[in-house]
């Protein structure tokens, strides 16, 4: 094991990790989690720059998403998970003059002008749960009833954005609802030790009122799912910064040398990257998303694989650093979970042809 690269983002994350191990768990861990964020929050920048061209707004935000990815993953997830929705809702190509237009600049300037944080619920892990949320319509606004399984920053949030079918109708609501009401309830923490810093619970709203301007209905099934595309494809950007950053200072820390092959992904990943950036900066309303959403799912499984790689390498030393061996094992299972992270690897590499693995009968 060899000295660890220590950066004033390290040392923030050093600060937050040892007040959140003393607190235990229960509300004391929670309210270790909402003073520790709020002392992180105001040391970093924690809102992309404004501009016309999203590579720009991606780089900005992805440089802090990376500073923390680097010495505590879970952490660094945690705040993309702000960064990313945000970054979308700047960059989302909407017609000039529509009023959605005009409702985003609204929810911009006010999560700017307060310093909200932003978190994002859905996605491939609440399938299960998704067809019990509901939207109702009344002279306010709507009502939303029903849970999302996970949800990351759920003790700091403030607003969250998702989707929920519209009752007695074929449309979908986009919604940005308040996090800080007494019809919303947050779970207890869906994963334990390190990755608890990912700040990930259930959210149940129960005849929760989403104000008329703080949602949108969407009547077209094709606008709806580009709209989660290009989303996602935002989301994998993140994550390909984060886990690469964090596999950096793993080969660092632990002294692990890169094969042939993991040169060359990373050769390959500078040049999708680039790709992606520039499919960013073209993408107008109307636009065909499937090339950026196949280049970015590339990404993702490519870095994917490497950390399953390098998390196999890590296991593989744990005897022979008996001393460091918890932490060891603990930096080798943060990796794990980007292979189920949306989109999950069997389902990006159904995309492309490659059949499942067979089943082992018993």
């Amino acid at each position: 094991m060899q000295a660890e690269i220590r950066t004033n983002e390290d040392q923030l994350v050093t600060e937050f990790v040892e007040r959140m191990n003393g607190a235990g768990d229960g509300p004391a861990a929670r309210d270790a989690y909402r003073e520790g964020f709020k002392r992180l929050r105001s040391r970093l920048e924690m809102y992309p720059a404004s501009g016309r061209h999203a590579s720009v707004i991606f780089e900005s935000a992805a440089q802090t998403a990376r500073s923390l990815a680097a010495g505590c993953l879970p952490l660094g997830i945690a705040v993309a998970m702000h960064l990313y929705p945000l970054c979308v809702l700047q960059c989302m190509p909407l017609p000039l003059l529509s009023f959605a237009r005009f409702q985003r600049a609204m929810l911009l300037r006010t999560i700017r002008n307060r310093s909200l944080i932003l978190a994002n619920a859905g996605g491939e892990r609440t399938r299960g749960a998704c067809h019990s949320l509901v939207a109702r319509q009344d002279a306010e606004g709507i009502r939303i009833d029903g849970a999302f399984e996970y949800m990351s920053l759920a003790s700091v949030a403030d607003v969250v954005l998702f989707k929920a079918p519209l009752a007695d109708s074929t449309c979908t609501v986009l919604c940005a609802a308040d996090l800080r009401a007494d019809s919303v309830r947050i779970g207890g923490w869906r994963f334990s030790g390190s990755m608890r810093l990912s700040d990930t619970s259930s959210v149940t709203f129960a005849n929760h009122r989403v104000p008329h301007r703080q949602y949108v209905l969407v009547a077209d099934d094709e606008v709806l799912g580009c709209t989660s595309d290009y989303q996602r494809c935002w989301f994998h950007l993140f994550l390909a910064e984060m886990y690469l950053a964090r596999l950096e200072r793993l080969h660092h820390v632990w002294g692990l040398r890169r094969s042939a092959e993991e040169i060359m992904s990373l050769n390959e990943l500078s040049q999708l990257r680039e790709y992606a950036l520039r499919l960013l900066d073209d993408f107008s309303s109307g636009s065909d998303v499937q090339p950026l959403k196949r280049t970015t799912s590339a990404m993702k499984l490519r870095v994917s694989l490497m950390a399953q790689s390098t998390m196999t390498s890590l296991r593989g030393r744990e005897d022979l650093a008996p001393v460091d061996g918890q932490r060891l094992r603990a930096d080798a299972s943060e990796l794990g979970y980007i292979k189920s992270q949306p989109t999950a690897d069997d389902i990006i590499l159904r995309s492309i042809g490659v059949p499942p693995p067979p089943r082992v009968s018993i």
